[in-house]
This record gives C-alpha cells, sequence and structure tokens, in this order.
C-alpha cells in the first residue's frame, strides 16, 4: 500500500510538471500585412468561434492575414467551408482566402473609417497572445506601399492625407469635372492615358475646411509620383497637375526598377528612392512653380526633350555602379541645394527672373570656378 501510495504521488508531480508547459504555451503573432492603416489588436471569441481585429482604417485598403488552422478554422465534418468575414456588424463577400493544409489566407478589403473586422469560422483551438502594433505607418510609409503596388496601365490613383475636412475636384483628358468631398484621409482611382496621338493630362484642386490641420496629397502612376503638394495654411489648398504616363510611354526605363516617364530619374537612382527628400523637392519645383507659368511650362518642354534623351542611360548605370552613383550625388546635391531660391517664386516675372539667377549660379559653380582653378594652377606651373 505504502508503495502504491508514493507511485501515486510521483504520476501527480510529473502530471504537475508538465501541465503548467502546456497551458502556458504561446502562441506566434499572426502574420499579416496591412495597406491603408494599422492593426490595433487581435482578440479571439472563443463563445463564436471567431477572431475580432480592431484596425485604424485611414484609407481605402485592405488586410491580407494567414489564420494557422492550429488556432481558428472553418470546417464541416473533415471538409473546409468559407469563413463569415464582418465589417462593422455587416457581412461581406469580395474577400479572397488561399488555402494550405497549415493555414488559411485570407485577404480583405475595407474603406476609410472602418474601424472593426471579424472573422467567424466553426472552431478556436487555443488563444493567442494580443497582438499590438505601437508604429503606425507614416505617409511616407503609405506611399512608398502604394508604389509597390501595380496598377493597369492608364489608371492613376490619387492619394489624399489629412486630419480635417477637405473638398475640391478632379478632372483628367479621360474623365470629366467630378468633385470630391471628404475628412481626413482618402484615394481617388481615375482614367489618365494618352489617345488618339494626344498627350493626356489631370488637374486636381483640394482646399481645406478649416483653420487647422494639414493637407498633403500625391499622384501616382506606373508605380512612381508624378504629382505632389501640400499646405499647412489657413484654408490652404493643394493645386496639382501634369501629364498622364504609360508603360509604352517612349521615355520610359528598360530597368524596372527605375520610374518610367515623366520622373526625376538620375535623382531617384542617385538617393535612392522617389520618396528621398531631393527627390520630392525637384518635384515640387516643376508642378507648384514652373508648370504654373507659360515660361516655367516652356522651360519643361525643352529640358524634357534633352533630360530623357540621356537620364534612362545614366539611371541604370548608377545602379550598376556605386562608384558612379557617389560621383552623381556629389556633382549634382549643389545644384539641387541652389534650386530652392524657386520656392519663392509665384508669379509669372518671379520665375523667370529667379530662374535666370539659378541657371546663371549654376554656371558659375560648374564652369567659372573651375575655369579659374585651372587657370591659377597652370600659372603657377
Amino acid at each position: 500500500m505504502k508503495h502504491a501510495l508514493i507511485i501515486l504521488i510521483a504520476i501527480v508531480a510529473v502530471i504537475g510538471v508538465m501541465f503548467p508547459s502546456v497551458t502556458a504555451q504561446q502562441y506566434d503573432d499572426f502574420d499579416y500585412n496591412i495597406r491603408g492603416g494599422e492593426v490595433l489588436n487581435f482578440e479571439i471569441d472563443s463563445d463564436n468561434a471567431s477572431l475580432l481585429i480592431s484596425i485604424d482604417a485611414r484609407a481605402r485598403g485592405e488586410l491580407i492575414i494567414t489564420l494557422p488552422r492550429s488556432i481558428i478554422d472553418a470546417k464541416v465534418d473533415s471538409e473546409d467551408i468559407d469563413f463569415d468575414v464582418f465589417i462593422r456588424g455587416m457581412q461581406i463577400t469580395s474577400f479572397t482566402e488561399t488555402v494550405t493544409p497549415y493555414d488559411r489566407t485570407i485577404t480583405i478589403p475595407f474603406k476609410r473609417s472602418n474601424d472593426e473586422l471579424s472573422i467567424v469560422g466553426t472552431h478556436i483551438f487555443s488563444q493567442p497572445a494580443i497582438v499590438k502594433n505601437s508604429q503606425p505607418q507614416t505617409i511616407e510609409q503609405m506611399v512608398q506601399s502604394e508604389l509597390d503596388m501595380e496598377m493597369p496601365d492608364g489608371k492613376a490613383k490619387l492619394l489624399i492625407f489629412s486630419n480635417t475636412n477637405w473638398s475640391g475636384a478632379y478632372q483628367s483628358s479621360n474623365v470629366g469635372f467630378t468633385e470630391i468631398i471628404g475628412q481626413n484621409d482618402d484615394e481617388v482611382i481615375f482614367e489618365c492615358n494618352s489617345s488618339m496621338g494626344s498627350q493626356g493630362m489631370f488637374g486636381t484642386k483640394i482646399q481645406k475646411l478649416t483653420e487647422e490641420g494639414y493637407l498633403e496629397m500625391y499622384v501616382i502612376q506606373n508605380q512612381q509620383i508624378i504629382s505632389q503638394g501640400s499646405t499647412e495654411t489657413n484654408f490652404g489648398e493643394v493645386f496639382l497637375k501634369a501629364d498622364c504616363i504609360s508603360s509604352s510611354d517612349p521615355t520610359a526605363s528598360t530597368n524596372p526598377g527605375i520610374p518610367r516617364g515623366g520622373g526625376c530619374l538620375i535623382a531617384t537612382a542617385t538617393y535612392g528612392s522617389e520618396m528621398a527628400t531631393e527627390v520630392q523637392q525637384l518635384r515640387e519645383l516643376r508642378d507648384n512653380q514652373l508648370m504654373n507659368t507659360e515660361s516655367g511650362t516652356a522651360f519643361m518642354g525643352m529640358f524634357n526633350d534633352i533630360y530623357y534623351s540621356f537620364s534612362p542611360i545614366i539611371a541604370d548605370y548608377e545602379r550598376e555602379n556605386p562608384l558612379f552613383k557617389e560621383a552623381v550625388k556629389i556633382a549634382i546635391t549643389p545644384m539641387i541645394s541652389s534650386l530652392s531660391i524657386m520656392e519663392n517664386a509665384n508669379s509669372e516675372s518671379e520665375v523667370l527672373g529667379l530662374g535666370l539667377s539659378v541657371i546663371a549660379l549654376n554656371l558659375g559653380m560648374y564652369l567659372a570656378v573651375p575655369a579659374v582653378v585651372i587657370i591659377g594652377i597652370r600659372k603657377k606651373i
């Protein structure tokens, strides 16, 4: 009897050691990717066999989430059935799913202001730890995510980032005058394409409806930014216009890593991103100063004819040769810095006067100063 009691105690002790290791098992975070917002947390509802997802949706976007079958699944007998997906209590059917023997990946589209998603299955096996994302995406990160996504040729996207109310309109060669009004972040996809041998164009003007807050806008097409602008002034407005581009653009680079047609090819290759400060400075100068005046528009027409005849070659070579890239950076940085003078040019006369001053300054830096140095060295020899 004594021996049996000892054996029983030993068995209980072993179970006591093993059991905490089972109940304390933790699961890795859900594997997910979100565009247009931020995941705030996940919560398992065991009673309803569902996963509740709280999000901060700043624009139209999508959540791609992988659900391990060891946590949540949807089956009848041994056969898979569809999950039920709800957004703010309304069931949707516009989601897609990829199934493997170990997990199920669901892509759920959502709109701005949607804040709660729920995925309902048939079985909950265990509850994962709460997942929190304490690092919301910046505007630059959201724009970069949009640039990484492919869009159909001939389509452009207007990205609006704001923390206040706004209203305005947009128009392109393919889309008539269309008024829009909204609050906070939003996006608009519209057709912007050349047809019948005519260059396609677009324009948009959005105004803040309040004194406080900011308004920042980007137009992207063909995986590049073709126009951008921002304002924080009282009831400020942003006006953007540019040419439409397409993958068949004759100025397109043969290298898929280089933005095509209408972009700052050399600067983008030099500084590594469409979102680099220097690239944005060049783009804003073009869109906000030069393209808003006749003399600036005429200058850009002549400049583009010359620039795009050689810039794709230089940009491609920069990507292949890091030393050449650094040499180009050293060469063009002073010129880009000098262009900041043009930021205060608003009228035709100011664009013309300051533009000639910048040209003279750069001729002095790149020609006159080296010539003086060379002449001085020759005299000493």
